[in-house]
């Protein structure tokens, strides 16, 4: 199965259905504020991506890259195409892509309090099984407590802030301070 990354635009077929995905599967507080990700899209910026299993729609994501590191902001699969190998698949092909980046993501952490803990730790699990380790650092981003995982290497915390610099920029950057902490 091939995965193939098609910029988002409002041309594509699956637009609408892509941006249902992502206010259904990233809570508001995770979710890049509308006028930001409308400025981002206006001026070309590459990253935000509609994924295909060949012409098939099977999700999203949205990444940056920052030096030798790959930081996968947001990635989901749409509901119909769950639990059938693709999240895996798309992992593949990024590290194919990207071959000698280390790849980076946050997840929830792992709260026996939250009401997802389940959740939580399914993803974990899935993460693990795609080769993703715990970088030792936690991410708080506004409203969100996050872990960082690591694909092909480590990371370091001077790392992390740089790489949050490039992700916000100077505007939205201004704002948003992400804490990062030592596990």
């Amino acid at each position: 199965m091939c995965i193939n990354y098609r910029l988002l635009n409002k041309d594509d077929a699956n637009y609408l259905e892509v941006i249902d995905l992502y206010k259904e599967a990233f809570p508001e507080a995770q979710r890049i504020p509308k006028w930001f990700l409308k400025f981002k899209l206006r001026n070309g910026k590459s990253g935000f991506n509609i994924l295909y299993a060949h012409d098939e729609w099977v999700g999203l994501i949205y990444t940056i890259e920052y030096r030798d590191i790959l930081f996968i902001q947001f990635i989901a699969i749409s509901k119909s195409h769950r639990s059938k190998g693709f999240g895996s698949k798309v992992l593949d092909s990024l590290k194919e892509i990207h071959s000698g980046k280390r790849i980076a993501l946050n997840i929830e952490v792992i709260d026996e309090q939250a009401s997802n803990y389940q959740q939580r730790l399914r993803r974990k699990g899935f993460y693990e099984k795609n080769g993703f380790l715990s970088s030792g650092f936690n991410v708080k981003e506004p409203g969100e407590d996050l872990e960082m995982l690591i694909f092909g290497g480590t990371i370091e915390k001077e790392e992390i802030e740089s790489m949050y610099k490039k992700l916000f920029g100077n505007t939205l950057g201004f704002f948003i301070k992400p804490k990062i902490t030592k596990i």
